[in-house]
């Protein structure tokens, strides 16, 4: 507001108040781009833990790969203590196939985990192409009004509310330039560049089975950005759809290949109840990728019990339940191939990986949404409505009002009385 110019009347000056010249934005570009900032670390922190809370899915308190273990290890221990037991054997069978099926059911929970993500990914490159859209229109109307003098201040706050969806979904950054339009870059990638907007497109399919993101430049130049993305929900989504999930899965497959290896090399040294060496307890496993989803028991030994080999010897058959301990002690010895850990050690050391990943991901995304409250509340202190003093002038006008219609009451109850006196 200024002041308005005052009017000449009999040689006097008489002021005429202010008038209103222009409506601008009150902001502190400071609290504005540190919000940006904090929702792009929101944003990639929401989509950790959400993944981290798939994967924990796969891995029950109770029951789970780590009960099968034990249920398969406590059958071959009934088996110890009565090697020419027919029921022990079928008992030991069921038990190994149990243990195969769980684990078969947990990879492919983390896979579906890791399918989920891909789909979630798909999801937010759409919703990123269109806030990218709209930013670019409004950079070209703001910088038309404001070229003509003209505010353009609702054009503004509608960029800013996109802006940080934008920086949520991939950490961008942003700079204004002289004209009043915005350069938004992630990651090296230019996504707006005065009125034009970049794309990203998840429709082609990587080797995996899973989507690329194919970045198209506001020139139309396109090429494959998925390991370049590693901001926002984006970036957090790629980062665990692409390693951190394949990671839990790979250890899992190293533990199952471990399992058949060892189980198979031990069993393979003893006897079964014919006299004959033993051969292979579980179905042999090739290689560690996708190990998991392939354990069960051999199919000849599974369709007869008294080829697994509990004796030591031939000549011991069937009391001889020396290979039968040596299967079980499995459970308490530790291969290089896990780290120099025992089976069980490992699978715990899993479940410990993926907790704790799961809590410090839990603690940092608390703390940030902390922080973003507190820059929020600073910014809304600044550019916000005070709600108290709007409901104080709310009270004022409406007692002027009430003021005003008893002004009108009484000088119409007047203006009666006149009447009446008249007549």
């Amino acid at each position: 507001m200024t002041t308005a110019f005052p009017s000449f009347e009999g040689g006097l000056t008489l002021g005429q108040g202010v008038q209103v010249t222009g409506v601008q934005r009150v902001v502190d570009r400071f609290f504005e781009a540190e919000l940006l900032s904090l929702h792009g670390s929101v944003g990639f922190t929401e989509a950790e833990s959400s993944a981290l809370a798939g994967v924990q899915e796969s891995f029950p308190i109770s029951g789970g790969i780590d009960a099968a273990l034990s249920n398969f290890f406590s059958a071959l221990s009934d088996l110890a203590n009565n090697p020419s037991g027919l029921q022990e054997r079928v008992a030991l069978i069921g038990k190994a196939q149990a243990l195969g099926e769980t684990l078969r059911q947990t990879r492919a929970s983390l896979t579906a985990a890791q399918h989920n993500l891909d789909n979630n990914l798909d999801s937010a490159a759409h919703g990123l192409n269109q806030a990218l859209s709209q930013i670019a229109a409004l950079n070209r109307q703001i910088a038309l009004n404001e070229s003509a003098n003209q505010p353009a201040n609702d054009f503004r706050d509608q960029r800013q509310v996109l802006l940080q969806d934008v920086t949520r979904l991939t950490g961008a950054t942003t700079r204004e330039d002289p004209d009043g339009q915005v350069t938004v870059i992630a990651d090296g990638l230019l996504l707006v560049g005065e009125g034009r907007a970049a794309t990203l497109d998840t429709s082609q399919l990587a080797p995996s089975g899973l989507h690329m993101v194919m970045y198209q430049t506001p020139d139309g130049l396109s090429f494959d950005a998925t390991t370049l993305l590693r901001g926002g929900e984006i970036g957090a989504t790629l980062n665990m759809r692409d390693t951190q999930v394949p990671a839990f899965t790979t250890t899992l497959d190293q533990f199952a290949k471990t399992l058949v290896d060892e189980v198979n090399i031990q069993h393979a040294l003893g006897f079964d109840l014919t006299g004959t060496a033993g051969g292979s307890f579980f179905t042999p496993i090739a290689a560690v990728a996708g190990a998991a989803a392939v354990v069960q028991v051999d199919p000849t030994l599974a369709a007869d019990p008294r080829l697994i080999a509990a004796a030591q010897t031939s000549t011991g058959v069937p009391g001889d339940n020396r290979n039968a301990l040596a299967l079980v002690n499995l459970q308490s010895t530790t291969f290089a191939a896990l780290g120099g850990m025992t089976l069980k050690d490992h699978f715990l050391s899993l479940l410990g990986n993926v907790g704790s990943s799961a809590q410090t991901i839990d603690n940092s995304l608390n703390f940030q949404k902390s922080l973003l409250a507190q820059v929020q509340a600073r910014r809304e202190s600044v550019s916000g409505v005070n709600i108290d003093e709007e409901m104080t002038k709310l009270i004022l006008f409406q007692r002027s009002f009430e003021a005003s219609s008893r002004l009108v009451r009484t000088a119409d109850d007047m203006y009666q009385t006149l009447i009446s006196m008249v007549r």
